[in-house]
């Protein structure tokens, strides 16, 4: 299967950079869009945005082109890096659903959940300035980047209520942030990103079955490379499988043992091997969180 998992030009408009999440390789994965002007695709953690930054630089890539600033939702380990690249260009527009732009102009609240949830794996937010340009985007809002190159924002909540992905027409470039899931290049494995308190089984599901009628010749994931040819359409299969699984595995323990302890064990259990994107130290405390998140979405608000 041909994954893409080293950064490198995916055609002559798109390139796919690795921005070091967590400071792990191929952990977090951007796209700078040329065409008159560039957009960035996803900004990763603020210490991302650092990177992205520098990438610019190497590439002699002149800051006053990059025109959009582009994040697929609200959570830090995808639009904390805004802020440091926005305050350093000078043309800039930062883009995205009304909620992520209203929390990066006040994050405290996403903050102090991610400190709750993941620790000292959780990287702040830092405020957008109120004099940067925002652009609020939703499903079908068209971004035009001038010689032919043209994004199309398609909504894809699930993952989170304000999460969209954004596809280039030209190439059939589709980056799906988290809308699709996890992407592990040894087991060819796709995991769900069922974190809490957002995710919802329904709408995620529904969200993979739309992108897969895009028919993208490059399906790329935040978390991390890409897939193409005519194996994409197995990813989108292997992404609703493996959630019909995750399901049937949370109902399963549910219902030997109702609790939440004994949910996060037998994902554990059966689906710990296939976490491969994120740093090994984090591995644990992710999968257990997912679990969760999948629980939360699946049972009733009493349980």
């Amino acid at each position: 299967m041909p994954f893409i998992m080293q950064p490198q030009s995916l055609s002559k408009q798109v390139d796919l950079i690795d921005v070091q999440g967590w400071d792990f390789h191929h952990t977090t994965g951007v796209l700078f869009i040329r065409g008159q002007d560039t957009a960035i695709i996803e900004t990763g953690h603020h210490k991302c945005g650092e990177q992205i930054l520098a990438t610019l630089q190497e590439r002699a890539l002149p800051l006053d082109k990059v025109r959009y600033v582009c994040v697929t939702h609200r959570h830090g380990d995808h639009c904390g890096g805004a802020t440091p690249i926005a305050t350093s260009l000078p043309e800039v527009t930062v883009v995205g659903h009304k909620y992520a732009i209203g929390t990066l102009h006040d994050p405290h609240r996403l903050n102090e959940g991610a400190r709750q949830i993941f620790g000292s794996f959780a990287q702040d937010i830092q405020p957008l300035p109120p004099d940067i340009p925002t652009q609020e985007v939703q499903d079908g809002s068209r971004l035009d980047l001038g010689r032919g190159v043209e994004l199309e924002v398609i909504g894809t909540p699930g993952h989170t209520s304000d999460h969209v992905a954004y596809f280039e027409l030209e190439t059939r470039t589709l980056y799906t942030g988290d809308a699709t899931g996890l992407l592990g290049p040894e087991r060819f494995s796709v995991m769900p990103t069922s974190f809490p308190p957002s995710f919802k089984f329904d709408l995620y599901k529904s969200s993979i079955e739309k992108l897969r009628t895009y028919d993208p010749a490059f399906l790329v994931f935040s978390h991390f490379g890409a897939v193409t040819g005519s194996d994409i359409p197995v990813i989108f299969d292997r992404a609703l499988a493996t959630l019909d699984s995750w399901k049937e595995t949370v109902e399963q323990a549910w219902q030997n043992q109702p609790s939440q302890t004994a949910v996060k064990e037998a994902i554990q259990q059966r689906f710990a091997d296939e976490l491969e994107v994120f740093p090994p130290a984090a591995r644990p405390l992710f999968i257990k969180v997912m679990a969760q998140g999948l629980l939360q979405s699946l049972q009733p608000k009493s349980a």
